[in-house]
């Protein structure tokens, strides 16, 4: 559960912006964002498949890209 102390000098900005933080901290607001329909549990799996798939592709551009630079460091 979120709690956010409020002093009696904060600013009401300030203590959103906290409050704010905490919530994306804990991942309420994601849970809101895909409890809020219904997805077949197969269109979930598709979505979480092309995701992993997206991910493994950035990381061996970055992994490339980084053999690359240590090579030109070796290099040059």
């Amino acid at each position: 559960m979120i709690s956010i102390k409020v002093r009696p000098k904060d600013n009401i900005n300030r203590v959103l912006s906290r409050f704010k933080a905490a919530v994306m901290a804990e991942g309420t607001m994601k849970l809101v964002r895909k409890k809020s329909f219904f997805q077949k549990p197969s269109l979930e799996k598709k979505l979480k498949r092309e995701e992993a798939q997206r991910q493994r592709k950035k990381d061996e551009i970055k992994l490339l890209r980084k053999l690359e630079s240590e090579e030109s460091d070796w290099r040059g």
